[in-house]
């Protein structure tokens, strides 16, 4: 007698999924695939480095010719005033009146050029600001974008800046111009910021060598983030983009910034060791371009030098 073959009907092919050794894989399988898919397009939407660190403009206060340290009024940790007597120095007697002339006379051209950067970042940045506010009012009547607002606001965050580090030069310039008239009496060393004294490098009674330094000066008002990204990532890095920032001093304190600008070379553009061996073969590694980004305190001391993680908001999808 011969078996006959029944064919799988529909019936035993939904009784095999009904089976739990087939359909909880399956649906692990799903959500699986589910999670990964929006966990991609989640990620997708953010650029994130550990490479970034707090900076502030860090100023060396130092004698231009060689003096003798005849009173220190402050000291580390102290804060400080734009344009207080930090230190008072005497010139060396060893100074000629030939080399004194010639320092004058280049104390006037570093002067001259600082005054001129000063007031070329200025009427810029009235420029800037009169463009922004003409945006800012279009941009209420539905005139414009965005992005174009972002971008205004972006380029007049940085000329300030670049406004106010000029002015710090020209302190400086105005200290060192008015030092080579001072050959007799005390010369007055002043501040050229607000902030804080984060290194006293000489003692009272100290002969200092031209440029050696005396103080070390901090803005700590005045910060910012300095960030590396991976050139395989820095492509849709955009100025005015907002950015999440994580501060290894404040833990589960979230800090939000802006992206300023992008830097125009990477990182090993200005290392002092190429990366070329010396055959000259070129050795190719992923380069990183600093990025600078505008923080909100919020209140807190932000210090150079402390280590953050950044998460830029570097694109956008319709669904997420």
């Amino acid at each position: 007698m011969e078996e006959t073959i029944k064919p799988h009907t529909g019936k035993s092919k939904k009784k095999l999924l009904r089976q739990p050794r087939v359909f909880i894989p399956l649906i692990l399988i799903i959500l699986g695939l589910i999670f990964g898919l929006v966990w991609w397009r989640y990620w997708a939407n953010f650029v994130y480095t550990e490479d970034a660190q707090v900076d502030a403009h860090l100023i060396i206060l130092s004698s231009p010719l060689p003096a003798y340290i005849s009173q220190l009024n402050v000291d580390e940790g102290n804060t400080v005033v734009k344009q207080q007597p930090l230190a008072v120095v005497t010139l060396s007697s060893i100074i000629t009146d030939k080399d004194l002339k010639s320092a004058r006379a280049e104390a006037h051209i570093q002067y001259q050029r600082a005054q001129n950067a000063v007031d070329v970042l200025n009427a810029q940045l009235l420029d800037d600001r009169k463009n922004m506010e003409r945006l800012e009012r279009i941009y209420k009547k539905g005139g414009t974008s965005e992005q174009n607002l972002l971008d205004a606001k972006t380029r007049y965050e940085v000329t300030k800046a670049q406004y106010e580090s000029a002015q710090i030069t020209l302190g400086l310039a105005s200290n060192i111009l008015d030092a080579t008239y001072n050959r007799l009496e005390g010369i007055v060393l002043k501040s050229p910021i607000n902030g804080r004294v984060s290194q006293r490098y000489a003692n009272l009674g100290q002969n200092m060598s031209p440029g050696e330094p005396i103080f070390g000066l901090v803005d700590l008002n005045d910060v910012w983030i300095e960030a590396n990204i991976k050139e395989t990532h820095v492509g849709s890095v955009r100025p005015g983009q907002r950015v999440d920032i994580d501060v290894d001093t404040y833990p589960g304190v979230p800090f939000t910034g802006t992206v300023l600008h992008v830097e125009s070379a990477t990182v090993g553009a200005y290392s002092v060791i190429p990366s070329e061996n010396p055959s000259g073969t070129f050795i190719k590694i992923v380069q990183r371009v600093p990025i600078k980004i505008a923080v909100d305190t919020r209140g807190y001391t932000l210090r150079p030098g402390m280590s953050v993680e950044v998460k830029i908001h570097a694109r956008k999808f319709s669904w997420l």
